[in-house]
């Protein structure tokens, strides 16, 4: 069923690099959240008495992030090992159960949207911890979902019933997950009951006129087909995950890998994204007005962002993972590869506050980064502790578990992050380490080590943008090896302790135009990354060909930088511009993502 198989958050090891670091400061970050905090809303439904005030924000309206945390820190205790990240798991996992034990308030008034958080969160417990009670919790909160959720569909393929329902097509995939891990009848009659046709099948059919939808919880409604796909061995099922990643990476994404401006995905409006990045009064604009995921017709609010990072990187790792493991193709790498670098990449750390960069800007007229939300409920909650803060842990807890692939042939090197990883193949012990700056530099380095030599393949996944030359050295020696992009470079030999392998992808600048309506107005990329200018500026030059106007320049505080010629900007003839990695723009700093280029 299966063609691959990832590590489940062990053997892998992360190596000194911005991912590392921000993984690190999530951790400290969260350990220091008072367990009683985290415990007090699940508390007060039970009639526990607790001194604490809990936290505010979302999570103090039904600490709806509760089971995504728990999650992130079974997984982060895995890629860690980190035995205070553990501890901080059991006994939230130990309290939650003893609220749930003193009171039924707390098993049922779970809507949707917490029931399958919860879910999620005590089957990692139980996956990865080997948490037992866990197993409890799951059944009597399915028990209460199955006699409370309502099953009316609008025609539209929504749920039409309220709050309490939203999101409810992400359900099966923790429904059926539960099921593969448990055998009990009740999950798998129970995500049936939740499949979504009106998505899926418009999909099949190469229809995209689905109307105006969430996009990161449609996004990871492709997780639940994929959960479907897992066990009823449908092709329907895969052929609506294929389809969508195709549709939505190639006519839904920005040059970030990010979607989803307002947080809305297959709107009615032909050029959305490129009116998304336009200010209100620009004179270029197809439409005065965008329309969000609810449906509603709204001005440009900056503060809606255009990508809601967290939670739409989360989404798409999940997608990537399954799509690898299920196909084995390299070329479902590649969404997950722009959100890693120029997605959550590109965040700032989560304050103790519970302050986070919801969404990341990109407009024409400049963005910056921020933990400041700005918003705020009709009933007063602020947005902090919100959704995000339960995605960006598991974010960058799945930093160490996308790397890396194996099967019966053996290893396959999908992301290039420094690291190491222990895997077994023809009978030895190895392990791979991979000890590059990438993409800070443009060299792969690998090295080898090994208990004895052993013949199997060793294949790197070739990125979409390495159409250039592509060099591949071992031990020093430049071989031939066939580096298509969307594939593997399949490198198969006898390996023996001390084996170096160097990999070059030649990284190319381009200009990325948003849309095919605006194709004016472009994102410049190098290689993998996603670079932004220091000013807003309409440029004139060859779109096909920056590296002509475009040279590398030397900036203070960033990896690489490039600098146009003068001649450039307009109207001014003698200016120039700066371009620097997005992922590297500190907070409160203007950057300008999108720009106007004439040729």
């Amino acid at each position: 069923m299966e063609k691959l198989k990832n590590f489940e958050y062990q053997h892998v090891e992360l190596m000194d690099s911005h991912w590392k670091t921000q993984r690190t400061e999530l951790i400290e970050t969260y350990l220091k959240i008072e367990n009683d905090d985290l415990l007090h809303y699940f508390r007060q439904l039970a009639d526990i008495p607790d001194d604490s005030d809990g936290l505010v924000g979302w999570y103090g309206n039904n600490a709806s992030t509760f089971g995504q945390k728990l999650g992130a820190f079974a997984k982060l205790y895995l890629v860690t090992k980190d035995e205070r990240v553990r501890k901080k798991a059991y006994a939230l996992a130990d309290g939650w159960g003893e609220c749930a034990a003193a009171s039924d308030k707390v098993i049922d008034v779970n809507g949707t949207y917490v029931y399958d958080k919860l879910m999620g969160g005590f089957l990692d417990m139980i996956e990865y911890l080997d948490y037992e009670p866990a197993r409890g919790y799951i059944l009597r909160l399915t028990q209460s979902a199955a006699k409370r959720f309502h099953r009316e569909v609008g025609r539209d393929g929504l749920q039409t019933m309220g709050e309490d329902m939203i999101e409810w097509y992400t359900l099966p995939e923790q429904l059926y997950r539960a099921w593969m891990l448990t055998g009990e009848e009740l999950y798998l009659t129970f995500a049936k009951e939740w499949d979504y046709p009106y998505f899926w099948e418009k999909l099949n059919n190469h229809d995209f006129t689905v109307g105006p939808r969430h996009a990161y919880s449609h996004i990871n409604s492709l997780s639940s087909a994929a959960s479907a796909y897992l066990v009823t061995k449908e092709e329907r099922y895969l052929s609506a995950m294929k389809i969508a990643y195709d549709e939505v990476l190639s006519h839904h994404t920005f040059a970030t890998g990010g979607y989803g401006p307002a947080e809305c995905l297959f709107p009615d409006e032909d050029g959305y994204l490129g009116d998304s990045l336009k200010a209100n009064w620009d004179e270029d604009k197809l439409h005065e007005t965008y329309r969000n995921f609810g449906d509603s017709i709204r001005a440009r609010d900056d503060k809606w962002g255009s990508c809601e990072v967290s939670c739409c990187s989360w989404a798409v790792f999940k997608l990537c993972n399954y799509l690898l493991t299920i196909t084995g193709e390299a070329k479902y790498g590649d969404w997950a590869e722009k959100l890693l670098y120029n997605g959550c990449g590109g965040q700032l750390p989560v304050t103790g506050e519970g302050k986070i960069m919801y969404y990341a800007d990109y407009f024409i007229n400049g963005g910056f980064k921020s933990v400041e939300d700005g918003r705020m409920h009709p009933n007063g909650c602020s947005f902090e502790w919100q959704c995000c803060t339960g995605t960006y842990p598991q974010d960058v807890a799945e930093y160490a578990n996308m790397l890396y692939y194996r099967d019966e042939s053996g290893l396959y090197v999908s992301q290039y992050l420094a690291s190491s990883v222990e895997f077994e193949a023809a009978g030895g012990k190895y392990v791979l380490e991979n000890s590059s700056f990438y993409p800070k530099e443009k060299t792969l380095r690998f090295r080898l080590h090994a208990d004895k030599a052993g013949e199997f393949a060793i294949r790197f996944r070739v990125p979409s943008w390495a159409c250039g030359e592509n060099n591949v050295r071992i031990n020093g020696v430049l071989i031939k090896a066939a580096a298509v992009p969307d594939t593997w470079l399949t490198l198969e030999r006898e390996w023996k302790d001390g084996d170096e392998v160097e990999i070059q992808y030649e990284f190319v600048l381009r200009f990325q135009p948003v849309d095919r309506y605006a194709p004016q107005i472009a994102a410049l990329v190098y290689g993998p990354i996603v670079l932004v200018c220091d000013k807003m500026t309409l440029f004139s030059g060859d779109v096909k060909h920056p590296e002509e106007w475009i040279h590398p320049v030397q900036k203070d505080g960033y990896s690489f930088a490039f600098r146009t010629e003068p001649g450039h900007v307009q109207p001014y003839g003698h200016l120039t511009r700066e371009f620097y990695p997005y992922y590297e723009v500190p907070q409160m700093e203007w950057y300008y993502m999108y720009n106007r280029i004439l040729e």
